[in-house]
């Protein structure tokens, strides 16, 4: 086993301690406040600890569960608290950190690892708040999708394909099939680069150990689908869609998604609170996209030269930075061809572009070759780009609309109410009721009413059945306006108070007038 060199060990020492400390600071911050989607995750490692065996995120066929098995142990060692459930996607940036530093030790060696890690150490806000969100194995997946851009360079390297490798490559793959549809982002691109650099290889052994591999990894995903109906298949597949929309949605990823990417946005899943914040933003000027397009067909057109190497089969074909080259490429052509490209102000599915962050640094360290000082002034710009994006979040912009101001510090005062008045089963917001089930150690159960809808059926059938529910809305919402136009005009008698932002109901007599 060759010895790491001193330089190498101590700028990865480096890179990871600065990567712990901006996600600590984060996690000290609103900015990372839980949220419902966060808290179901919660929720599920909890019920795995009693006995419960999810496939899936509740409620859909797809998104598996690996991260809700990875907190349920994180929870037998510590306990079950927000912080502990924060520690499993930590943990996985940090390592999707180090995996960034070593494929830029492969592409260009230690100064570019150096400015690579450094590059996601200090991340724009988009990926350093997802980064940190407990939210269907997003960061876990970038982790899967950089260890088989490295498995794959190494095969790419040798022109041929170890049984090992295979069985290894195989295994993620199917792993990665299960836990997020995000991974076909790196699986085609690896697909592609593997048949051009193998060539007269790329059939052999080596595919029938990465099929079984496969099928080991996704032994969930597939046991699910042939038990009912390949329910994932026509989930993903479904919905309309045209080449018609092709045209619209580009030009949305442009002016929006690239910019939010580059940290000159905020995203936010709300369009009510995203497009007065992007309008007065850096990247609500038009020429701003253009720009940021710019950027990013200079990294990709500079990055693929070699590619016709690969294409016909040169010297070069197998270089490293052909792979990246084609994940960064593809990512944005995978993503306007799949149902989530409506999801342009929160560009979750375009996450895996981070991962050719190597082919930015590249660049910069050769623009020594036009001004000496070059790398140092690009490197510093793009830091500071990044510190800016973190420095200029809004929190409110990455909650829903429907809960504005519900926190960690207010909802316990609002569990401390309910018990306290004997009201354990409640009628809320998508965005109140999860994590004040996660946060009330599932004292309080809630059944949705608004903001999204019931992800966990046995809550929603015990406030169903229960005599005495109570309805809690965040005061003056448009969703407490409806619900006391309903008390009115049905003449429904109830009890109300107020605690820290909410507004409580319970007591109310006829109940069936207003029970959903």
């Amino acid at each position: 086993m060759r010895r790491i060199p001193r330089a190498t060990l101590l700028s990865i020492c480096v890179i990871l301690v600065v990567a712990l400390a901006v996600r600590v600071y984060l996690l000290t911050t609103p900015l990372t406040e839980l949220e419902g989607d966060e808290a179901i995750v919660g929720l599920m490692a909890r019920h795995i600890l009693a006995g419960e065996r999810p496939i899936f995120y509740y409620m859909q066929p797809y998104m598996g569960s690996l991260e809700a098995y990875l907190v349920a142990g994180v929870f037998s060692l510590f306990g079950s608290s927000t912080l502990a459930l924060k520690l499993v996607p930590l943990l996985s940036s940090i390592l999707f950190t180090l995996l960034i530093f070593v494929t830029g030790l492969r592409v260009g060696g230690v100064a570019v690892a150096f400015l690579s890690g450094l590059l996601v150490a200090v991340p724009p806000a988009f990926l350093a708040i997802w980064s940190l969100k407990a939210r269907g194995g997003y960061i876990e997946t970038l982790v899967l999708g950089q260890i088989l851009i490295l498995l794959a360079m190494d095969v790419g390297r040798r022109g041929q394909v170890a049984l090992r490798e295979a069985g290894a490559m195989g295994l993620l793959a199917g792993l990665g099939a299960w836990v997020n549809p995000l991974i076909v982002m790196y699986l085609l691109p690896i697909a592609v680069y593997l048949g051009l650099a193998l060539r007269s290889r790329v059939v052999g052994r080596w595919l029938i150990v990465a099929a079984v591999g496969c099928v080991a990894g996704a032994a969930p995903l597939l046991a699910y689908n042939l038990a009912n109906g390949f329910a994932t298949a026509d989930l993903m597949l479904g919905g309309a869609w045209s080449p018609a929309e092709i045209p619209h949605y580009l030009r949305q990823m442009v002016r929006v998604s690239l910019p939010i990417l580059a940290g000159l946005a905020q995203a936010s899943s709300s369009p009510t609170l995203f497009w007065p914040s992007f309008s007065v933003s850096p990247a609500g000027r038009p020429w701003v996209g253009a720009a940021v397009l710019g950027g990013f067909l200079l990294v990709a057109v500079l990055s693929a030269r070699r590619l016709p190497d690969l294409l016909a089969g040169g010297p070069s074909a197998a270089d490293g930075k052909n792979l990246l080259a084609l994940l960064l490429m593809g990512a944005p052509a995978i993503f306007l061809s799949t149902r989530f490209r409506e999801l342009v102000t929160e560009p979750r599915y375009l996450l895996p572009m981070y991962s050719a962050a190597p082919l930015l640094a590249l660049l910069v360290m050769r623009a020594r070759r036009f001004w000496r000082w070059a790398p140092p002034l690009l490197a510093g710009l793009l830091l500071s780009l990044n510190l800016y994006s973190l420095a200029s979040q809004e929190p409110a912009l990455n909650l829903p609309d429907t809960a504005p101001g519900s926190t960690a510090a207010n909802r316990a005062e609002l569990a401390h109410f309910l018990l306290s008045h004997g009201l354990e089963k409640v009628y809320t917001d998508y965005w109140i009721a999860y994590p004040l089930a996660f946060e009330s150690e599932e004292r309080v159960i809630p059944s949705v009413i608004s903001g999204g809808f019931n992800r966990y059926i046995p809550y929603a059938y015990e406030v169903s059945v229960s005599p005495r529910p109570a309805f809690v809305f965040v005061a003056g919402t448009k969703e407490e306006r409806l619900f006391v136009d309903r008390l009115r005009e049905h003449g429904v008698r109830t009890s109300a108070g107020t605690v820290s932002i909410y507004n409580v109901y319970w007591d109310l007599f006829p109940l069936d007038a207003v029970k959903p």
